[in-house]
């Protein structure tokens, strides 16, 4: 959802018969009524996490090449959104994958927007991580997608897209402008 750009109120010249005063102011608060929910919720934004068990609900699990499954022990998630802006934290440990095929990603709540480059970049810390190249990890939100893609770089190196582990641990925090109505 986002913050509305124009407000339509019933008229009350469309209200003829005196005895439409009653029902005009109805559904003039029926409107302001819709109108501030519509903003309280963008204001103060919709959290979503893996402890709720409503329509809310978001679990965090990875994302690989096409076919490729894990086996998870943990999946912490929690994300909150106002308007557009989109925050996510995610805590996911998995013990088994069916194949080392692709590049890691984070399955995200909200689809992301689109870009012309990747401006949204977060921070991960990667646990009994086994790809040894990299000195810092990060997650970038891919442009028009669902996807928390995880990189690697190192000092005075360019960064490369993270491959599936067969076990590991992957923390972190990503911030990102999602799209409208959602």
């Amino acid at each position: 959802m986002s913050l509305p750009t124009s407000i339509n109120l019933p008229l009350r010249e469309n209200y003829q018969d005196e005895k439409d005063h009653d029902r005009y102011q109805r559904d003039l608060v029926y409107e302001l009524q819709g109108m501030y929910e519509n903003i309280a919720d963008n204001v103060n934004g919709f959290i979503r996490n893996d402890t709720e068990v409503d329509q809310a609900q978001w679990t965090p699990t990875l994302s690989a090449a096409a076919g490729v499954t894990f086996t998870y022990t943990n999946q912490t998630g929690w994300s909150i959104r106002q308007g557009i802006l989109t925050e996510v934290w995610f805590d996911i440990t998995w013990s088994a994958v069916s194949a080392l095929s692709g590049n890691l990603s984070v399955v995200l709540p909200y689809k992301v927007a689109p870009s012309n480059g990747r401006p949204f970049v977060g921070t991960c810390i990667p646990y009994n991580w086994n790809y040894t190249g990299n000195l810092t990890f990060y997650v970038n939100a891919q442009p028009d997608t669902y996807l928390g893609q995880f990189w690697g770089s190192r000092d005075a190196g360019p960064a490369a897209a993270a491959p599936v582990q067969n076990s590991g641990r992957m923390m972190g925090h990503i911030r990102y402008i999602g799209i409208e109505d959602e």
